[in-house]
This record gives C-alpha cells, structure tokens and sequence, in this order.
C-alpha cells in the first residue's frame, strides 16, 4: 500500500468513527427510554387521586420484584403498580388496553409483605375485568403484570354505580318470556335480605319481580359469566318471603316453579364477591315430564327380581318425589325413591305405566312395554350302573324336563371325578327339546382301570342352553351327581 493510499484509509476511519460517536449522541437523550417506568416498584406505585382516571405507559423495560405477589398468576417479567385511597364507599371499574396482550390486574390492600387480596380483584379468575367494592379510607394497591414483552399499555379506573336492581324494593319487573342481563360485580346483598337455603354465602345480588297473568310451570336459569345461583320466593314484601326454590352458584342448573296466577314472586340472582360477574337471565315454560321404567334386567324371566330405575324425564334434571309404578300385571307400587322392585308370575308383555310428580309441582305420565320371557330346564334324573368291571361300556341316562312354552336347545356335559377330586369331561351332547317336554338323554362310558382302583365312579351332568348367551333363566336345577358304587377288575376266563 502507497503512503497516499494508507492516509487516505486513515482518513476513511476517523470520518466512519466520528459519524459513530455522532449517531451516538444523538441516540443519548434516548438512554432514558430503557430505564424500568416509574412505577415499576411497589414503594414507587403511581397514586390515583381522583376518579375517572386514565394513563397510557410502556412496560417494555418493567421488572418483576422478588416479592411481587404471585397468588392471582405467577407467570409473567413485567410489573407495574397504581394505588388508590378511596375517599368513600364506592364500586371502581378497572379498565386495560395494550398494543400486546392485555396485561393481567391483580388488585390487593395491606402493605408490603402483607398484602391480601381483593375478593373477585384477579381479572384471571373472572370473565370480565375486575370490578370491585371500595371502602372509605381503604388503599388498593392495583398490580399490572405484562405476560409476555409488554407494551404500551392503557390502565383506568371509574367509578360506577351499583346493579339498578340491587336492592328488593328495586326488582325488575318481569314479563314472561323473559330475558334479563346484569352485572353481579355492580352488586350487593342489602341488610336484611334473605340468605339463600342452597347458597348463604353469594353476596352479590340482584333482583326480579313476577306476577304470572295465568298459573304456569316456570324454569329460570342463569346463564355465562360463572352460572350464578337462582333463589325463587313467594311474596311480595321481604318480612313475607317463602322459599320456593334454589339452585346453587356454579352448577348452571335451573330453579323451576309453578307460578300461580295472580301471586307475586321474587327472583333472586347471586354470587360471592370472587365469582360476580355478567349473566343472562331466562324466564321460559318448564318442560314437560316424560317418566318412565327401566328395567333391568332388560328382558327378565319369571326368576327374575326386576329392578325398574325410575326416571322422570325431565330435561332439567328434576326427579320424582311422588307417584306410582303400574306394572302391567295388575300390581302397582309406589315411587318412594330412584328403583321399584317386581316379579312377574308368568311371560307376557307387559305396559309398565309411569306416573309421577316432582317436587315444582310438574305431573307426568309415561309408558313402556316389557317382555317377560323365561327359558329353563330341569335335569330331573341321572341313571348310572350300580356296578361295572373295567372295560366295561354302560350306559348312563339324563332326564331332561322343558319347563317352559318354548322349544329349547340343551347341551349337556358328562364328567367323572379324579381321584383328586376334580371332574374331568368325559361325554357331551346336544338335543332339540320340544316345548314342555320331557326326554331322556343317553351317554355311554367304558370303566378303567382307574376307577378299579378307586373301587368306585362319581359322575357329574350339567345342563345349559345353547344359542342364548345368558343362558338358563334357572340354572339351580341343571346340574346332577351319581355313583356307581362298585367297580371291579375285568373278569379273568377259565383256562
């Protein structure tokens, strides 16, 4: 390289570094865009001081203290902290909006290490942002945390006002068929407002009214947010109130009535403080019964302890408390529980009738036809020798009874017992037997050396029907035993 050529080079690097060193400056007011916000600390949260309160910031370069409360959701590297002192009882309505996710709010009160949580203030354990009940004097203490590399994000609080129909003498007045929507968090339970028998415990409440212009049967049902619970009352005034029914938070089940005309009932939709949320509320005709039997077993015989499971029909899951079960062969029972038991004297088919109420004042009745259909034979008899020598063919004899209408295939089994005790199989047959019939079977056995030396032979017949897998309907009387008593060695001839 010439001494030009390497000047000109210096020259090239001093320009490129100085447009560095430049660059550099330029950015430097920029430096303080990577320090965490000002809020990022707990001790550092930004004070509300008045309400509607909104602020736009970016989480980007939050951190997570070590002792950021983890109890609501672990998850998450970016935290920021706001805190409010309520200067009266209200209800506050959080608010967030990101470029990102929306960041997670967890809302708490106490100090620093100390901190408790607000019933229903985890925006994760509720479909709706928190909403929360405040406290003169009270400090909340309001936890952001970014999920995943934050963002510009958009935090609020307002006040709002409490659920128009938060209080009795406020209930909504309902027409029928009816749809209702209402926030829970916006609620309370008023002093002196019944506790619900199913759910003392909700809190959160708000109410309805309804004066049916005709007796009906009712459903109501609580629908998304947290399926809160539904309590019915009769009266008007709350010193009149009679439970009529209630159905618990959580089980999205619907409490039905029946409305009489002219009455006055009160609706009761609740929830505890962690649970409150939005819901649909639905008025509608409650369905009708279908009841019926279930037999089991299915296709029973005249042996047979039927089993009848005893179901209403009733697609809101309501069951029997009273009514009976007519059998079809004249008898009847009375439904006492969830199974009625019966045996019918003879086949047939039968019309099993269902007729029953449930505890709102619904009837129904329902019918279904049984078939009772027995298949049984008897081993009446086994004829054996009384005695044989060995090598010796004898036959052995089984009578078989056909007890019933129908014509039946029945195998049998021959065995012997071991001088161990157990039976071996030694002979089978099959035989078409004609309908209340009565036939004898013959087998055929050679007596060995074996049963010489036990000096006697025990036999075993068992009985089954073939082509149906369930087989006897009474298989107590298909098995026999017989012994030949004597067996001697083979006669020896005179020489």
């Amino acid at each position: 390289m010439t001494q030009s050529t390497r000047r000109a080079s210096t020259r090239l690097r001093t320009s490129i570094i100085g447009l560095v060193a430049v660059a550099i400056a330029a950015v430097a007011p920029g430096v303080a865009h990577a320090e965490p916000p000002s809020n990022d600390d707990f001790a550092a949260a930004t004070a509300v001081t008045a309400l509607p309160f909104q602020v736009t910031q970016d989480t980007t370069r939050a951190t997570k203290a070590a002792d950021d409360p983890a109890d609501c959701y672990s998850w998450g590297g970016h935290t920021v902290w706001f805190s409010y002192t309520a200067p009266a009882d209200a209800i506050v309505k959080t608010s967030v909006t990101s470029t990102s996710y929306p960041p997670l709010i967890a809302i708490y009160t106490g100090g620093r290490g100390a901190l408790a949580p607000v019933p229903g203030g985890c925006s994760y354990d509720t479909p709706l942002l928190p909403t929360i009940h405040v406290t003169a004097g009270e400090t909340y203490h309001f936890l952001l945390m970014d999920h995943y590399s934050g963002g510009e994000v958009t935090f609020g609080l307002t006040a709002v006002p409490p659920a128009p129909n938060d209080d009795f003498a406020a209930a909504v007045t309902s027409g029928f068929p009816a749809a209702h929507t209402a926030d829970l968090s916006r609620a309370s339970a008023e002093e002196g407002e019944p506790a619900s028998s199913c759910d003392p415990d909700a809190d959160r409440s708000v109410w309805y009214r309804y004066t049916p212009d005709r007796t009906r049967s009712v459903a109501v049902n609580a629908q998304y947010g947290q399926w809160p619970g539904v309590t019915v009352y009769r009266g008007a005034t709350p010193d009149a109130l009679t439970e009529v029914d209630c159905v618990p938070s959580g089980s999205a089940l619907s409490a039905v009535f029946t409305a009489e005309v002219g009455r006055t009932y009160h609706i009761k939709v609740a929830d505890d403080a962690v649970r409150a949320a939005w819901f649909d509320l639905r008025l509608i005709n409650a369905p009708t019964l279908a009841p019926a039997a279930y037999a089991r077993p299915e296709t029973p015989s005249t042996f047979d302890e039927v089993a009848f499971h005893v179901s209403s029909g009733d697609t809101l899951g309501r069951p029997l408390v009273s009514g009976e079960v007519r059998f079809g062969d004249g008898t009847s029972a009375p439904i006492t529980g969830d199974q009625v038991v019966h045996r019918y004297a003879a086949d047939g088919r039968y019309q099993v009738e269902v007729t029953g109420s449930t505890s709102d004042g619904r009837t129904g009745t329902g019918v279904r036809t049984l078939t009772v259909e027995t298949h049984d034979v008897t081993l009446s008899d086994l004829t054996v020798p009384t005695s044989a020598r060995a090598g010796q063919t004898k036959p052995i004899t089984v009578k078989v009874t056909n007890n019933t209408g129908y014509a039946e295939t029945v195998e049998l089994e021959l065995l012997r017992q071991t001088e161990h005790g157990y039976f071996n199989r030694v002979g089978t047959l099959s035989q078409w037997v004609a309908a209340n019939a009565t036939v004898q079977l013959p087998f055929a056995y050679t007596y060995t050396a074996a049963d010489v030396a036990a000096g006697k032979v025990t036999f075993q017949v068992k009985g089954n029907l073939t082509h149906r897998w369930d087989g006897d309907d009474n298989p107590a009387d298909n098995e026999l035993q017989a012994t030949t008593p004597s067996v001697r060695s083979a006669a020896t001839r005179a020489i």
